[in-house]
């Protein structure tokens, strides 16, 4: 079989003397890479995000048409235009408007008809523009019930996405960048909210250098960087993350994006010869073993290469992955032979080897990744994938839409990222399944509870003082009762006593109050100590009676523990007060110490 043909490793990186905040090359806003979005994406270019930021109104609405016309009987005529005239209204009536890109990016991806139009509603440039030609009204009459309602509850949760986005700080810590990713996923409701949001996100990322305010731009890229973008690694949408990782870098570290940049620029001419030398050997010996497989240059993303820098202590020239190939096949086994291939024909570095089809990371990739030593003693990375493999390390979640009819265990996925995965792929309405609420305090820092917490949980798990204070509590700035159930987002505020005044109802569960064991635990252990001191006081009242009776000095009162078997008055005071002394018991042994007081003498 005759191998494809090969791809060159064409670079697009910016040069060190290009300003940092200047449109890269390829395009206003593109990520300076190795090779240019969408064109190492796949074979297949239905498989492809676009990134169509240099195509009109006009031409995007015909290819959203296109997408439409490709779903088939559901998707009638008269719908279909609709949804076309609603593109076009909505890049008429606001021309700063990106909805209709992102709705073509989500279409290209076969998303469904629901999905494609809350993307064209979603467009922030529309909150301002007047007219029924670019609000939901112009769809509604078109759409069945449940595709309407389906649109609304999209709309919803982008709103509640981008009302949390807006209203609080960027989380300082990587505790609280994980809450919020969490928040993000399982606070969408809608799964399909989470990619809309993203691709948003993209688009603003795109667009951030327009945006004057210096310290706007630190913090949108800073938040995109934190939570945006592993929230796109976790759903497997490779090509997405990439592209937030490169752009925010390059608003938040400007000087060292532009200076490995740079490097890249430098080396490009040399290395793409190299490399042009590895790929026809390789396509040789794989063409001699009868393996269909396409060779091709990887892209070279400056995020990655400067967290491996630092993470691996490496200079730009000790990089593996900065001479890197791809090798695409049609089946596993094609990926274990190919991987035979490549180690015959060059000499392995043994650490360097992962076999991630065997064990997929927990976002569902799979690969086989290995390092080699090539001609000249250069070390060169090389993976290997299926045409599957590829297109879900590229784009993950939307790739379900393109693969819904495929079955098999190539992907076994973490339990979460799969069942969103599904209500992607089948275009369902599925809330993400998670065990966790994510709530706000007034000054922005998240909380996590599990799911069905009350606001006294809430106040229990902030702090166990505050908890034992509290006596209500207001939820989104609205008084709530202590047996409110804390929903994803909400904001609470405990409203406390001065002193301690739990109840001791609260340590019960069926009284509904704290659906937290921990809470309760700490509602017992303080009536345990509650307790404990009003035992303590009772014995020592009865004690000291006993000792004033008894003309009890000092030495007698030693022997008298000695007597009893305990080792301070502490003790003696707990076990008298909670009864494990009778009071006979200590008056007896209280006579015993004066009798044999008395022998003495």
């Amino acid at each position: 079989m005759a191998c494809r043909k090969h791809r060159p490793d064409s670079a697009t990186a910016p040069t060190a003397t290009q300003p940092a905040c200047a449109p890269p090359p390829g395009g206003p806003g593109q990520v300076a890479r190795e090779y240019p979005p969408g064109t190492h994406s796949s074979r297949d270019p239905a498989t492809r995000m676009q990134h169509p930021l240099d195509i009109n109104p006009d031409h995007l609405c015909q290819r959203l048409q296109q997408a439409l016309d490709g779903m088939g009987e559901r998707v009638g005529p008269d719908l279909a235009l609709a949804v076309e005239r609603l593109c076009q209204s909505v890049a008429n009536d606001s021309p700063a408007a990106v909805g209709p890109r992102v709705a073509v990016a989500l279409a290209d991806v076969q998303a469904d008809l629901a999905t494609l139009v809350a993307a064209l509603l979603a467009d922030p440039a529309l909150d301002d523009a007047p007219g029924e030609d670019n609000a939901a009204a112009f769809i509604a009459p078109r759409l069945g019930r449940q595709e309407y309602r389906g649109v609304q509850r999209l709309l919803g949760a982008i709103e509640r996405l981008r009302g949390w986005e807006t209203r609080y700080p960027e989380p300082q810590d990587e505790g609280q960048r994980e809450y919020w990713r969490r928040l993000l996923l399982a606070g969408a409701r809608d799964a399909r909210a989470v990619l809309i949001d993203l691709a948003y996100r993209l688009e603003g990322m795109r667009a951030l250098g327009e945006e004057p305010d210096e310290a706007r731009r630190r913090r949108f890229a800073g938040m995109t960087l934190a939570v945006h973008a592993p929230i796109a690694h976790r759903l497997g949408l490779g090509q997405i993350k990439w592209e937030l990782e490169d752009l925010a870098f390059r608003h938040l570290e400007p000087n060292t994006y532009v200076e490995i940049a740079g490097l890249l620029d430098e080396r490009r001419t040399s290395r793409e010869s190299y490399l042009v030398q590895v790929e026809q050997k390789l396509n040789h010996a794989l063409l001699q073993a009868g393996i269909r497989a396409e060779v091709y240059g990887r892209p070279k993303h400056i995020y990655s290469i400067w967290g491996k820098m630092r993470r691996k202590q490496l200079s730009f020239e000790e990089l593996f992955d900065v001479r890197a190939l791809r090798v695409q096949v049609d089946s596993v086994t094609d990926c274990y032979a190919a991987l035979s291939v490549v180690h015959e024909l060059f000499r392995p570095i043994p650490s360097e080897y992962d076999d991630y089809i065997a064990r997929p990371k927990p976002n569902g990739y799979q690969s086989l990744h290995t390092a080699v030593e090539a001609d000249e003693g250069k070390v060169v990375e090389i993976q290997i994938r299926t045409e599957r493999m590829h297109a879900f390390a590229e784009f993950g979640v939307a790739a379900h839409w393109r693969y819904k009819g495929g079955g098999g265990g190539e992907n076994p996925f973490d339990m979460q990222v799969e069942s969103l995965r599904r209500g992607l792929s089948r275009g369902e309405i599925r809330p993400l399944a998670a065990p966790m609420v994510y709530a706000f305090t007034p000054n922005g820092e998240l909380v996590e509870l599990p799911a069905g917490a009350t606001v006294l949980d809430f106040a229990y798990r902030i702090h166990t003082h505050l908890g034992h204070r509290c006596r209500g509590a207001k939820v989104n700035g609205q008084i709530a009762p202590l047996k409110t159930e804390v929903a994803n987002g909400d904001t609470v505020e405990v409203l406390t006593h001065k002193e301690p005044a739990p109840s001791r109802e609260w340590a019960h569960a069926k009284s509904g109050f704290l659906r937290s064991a921990s809470s309760r635990a700490k509602v017992r252990n303080w009536f345990a100590q509650f307790d404990r001191e009003d035992a303590r006081e009772r014995g020592r009242l009865i004690c000291e009676r006993l000792y004033r009776r008894f003309s009890m000095d000092a030495p007698a009162r030693r022997q008298l523990l000695e007597a009893l078997g305990v080792n301070s008055d502490d003790q003696l005071f707990l076990a008298v007060g909670h009864h494990r002394i009778a009071p006979e018991t200590l008056q007896a042994a209280a006579r015993g110490q004066l009798g044999a007081a008395a022998d003495r003498s």
